[in-house]
């Protein structure tokens, strides 16, 4: 294989790129890279939520990106996802709400890598070929045996080899290494909705910059652009199915450019006081991150709630202790008796459902690289 890396360079601190006025900038804490807002001094990385982004020298592709899928979904139309997305939860922590998750929203595009190569080689595979057999089946009809005509689909198997030479364009191919999770917390996107590369799509979002080198990512390119050239070769044999492809490839000319894919990050801050980071696809609104419940909130409501329940019960020793100069007084003893109790139980519930609700959020989280 030749011609695998394209130009790389480092960018220095302070340059802009892509004909924006963004420059490189990395998080102090999670070590992601960016292209950011001359402005970016001040602001949070929009994804881990801890660290600062600082300016910094890059390693990266100086010509255009080819290709920007932009944001269907508009930063208005995120609340009643938000109040979705809250609703679910029984008590919450105070910073849990949906003018929250607006408020800390920000617009992110995510990167992944376009390939095309020059391809040439000899190969082979097992060509399939559909065809049809006419049969008879005897089935038993009103007391007596009838012989029906049956079609039956077959594939016919049959060796096919030959040379190869052409272009295979635009394998989409992981440009983080978090990809398989990113990829899990946004879900799909439609790649084929991409628009060419215009600095007027990008409006005010951070463009996430990719740190797996072609040279790493080379090896996760390669099984697609052996499904792309089995898949050639078969449509050239007339074939309908094709197994146990195999090619002895030479692959130049490469060419790596990026495709940035749209989401939203947001968070909120939990009872330590961490944030936790909620992601939305920007192209189709699904919302993913965790929903904890408050146990710092859940222990405050149970204690009042306790408290009142500890009153009820010495309203009812009250009670049955003045039943013996005022029976009457028995009545109200056994109505705050059975309220106390039930209060009681709430504050259990209230005290305990928090740490049972924690328990149940496993589901997909951001990668936290610190």
């Amino acid at each position: 294989m030749t011609d695998q890396t394209p130009s790389i360079q480092i960018v220095e601190e302070g340059q802009t790129l892509w004909h924006t006025n963004r420059q490189p900038a990395g998080c102090s804490r999670c070590r992601r890279a960016y292209l950011a807002h001359s402005d970016y001094q001040v602001a949070t990385c929009p994804i881990c939520r801890q660290g600062t982004l600082e300016a910094q020298p890059a390693l990266m592709r100086l010509a255009d990106p080819e290709q920007v899928l932009p944001f269907q979904i508009t930063m208005q139309a995120l609340l009643p996802t938000y109040q979705r997305f809250v609703s679910g939860v029984w008590i919450k922590p105070e910073d849990f709400n949906p003018e929250t998750l607006l408020k800390n929203t920000r617009p992110v595009f995510w990167p992944l890598w376009l390939v095309d190569s020059d391809v040439s080689g000899r190969w082979h595979m097992q060509a399939g070929f559909d065809y049809q057999v006419e049969s008879a089946k005897e089935v038993y009809v009103g007391g007596r045996w009838e012989s029906r005509n049956q079609i039956e689909k077959r594939v016919r198997w049959e060796p096919r080899a030959g040379q190869l030479e052409t272009r295979i364009q635009n394998v989409v191919t992981p440009a983080l290494e978090e990809h398989a999770n990113r990829e899990i917390m946004t879900g799909k996107y439609q790649h084929d909705r991409a628009l060419p590369y215009d600095p007027d799509l990008l409006g005010s979002a951070f463009l996430e910059l990719p740190d797996l080198p072609p040279e790493v990512a080379w090896p996760l390119a390669r099984p697609d652009f052996d499904q792309a050239l089995a898949n050639l070769c078969q449509k050239a044999a007339g074939a309908q199915h094709q197994r146990d492809f195999a090619i002895d490839a030479q692959f130049e000319r490469q060419n790596w450019t990026e495709l940035f894919l749209p989401m939203y990050a947001t968070h909120y801050t939990d009872d330590e006081g961490q944030p936790q980071v909620v992601i939305i696809n920007g192209e189709t609104g699904e919302i993913r991150g965790p929903r904890l419940a408050s146990r710092k909130r859940g222990s405050r409501i149970a204690g009042i709630i306790g408290g009142v329940a500890g009153f009820m019960f010495t309203l009812t020793l009250i009670g049955l202790l003045l039943t013996m100069v005022f029976p009457p007084a028995a009545i109200i003893a056994v109505l705050c008796g059975i309220l106390g109790l039930s209060l009681g139980i709430l504050a259990i519930v209230i005290a305990v459902w928090p740490g049972q609700w924690n328990r149940t959020q496993n589901g997909p989280r951001i990668t936290d690289r610190s």
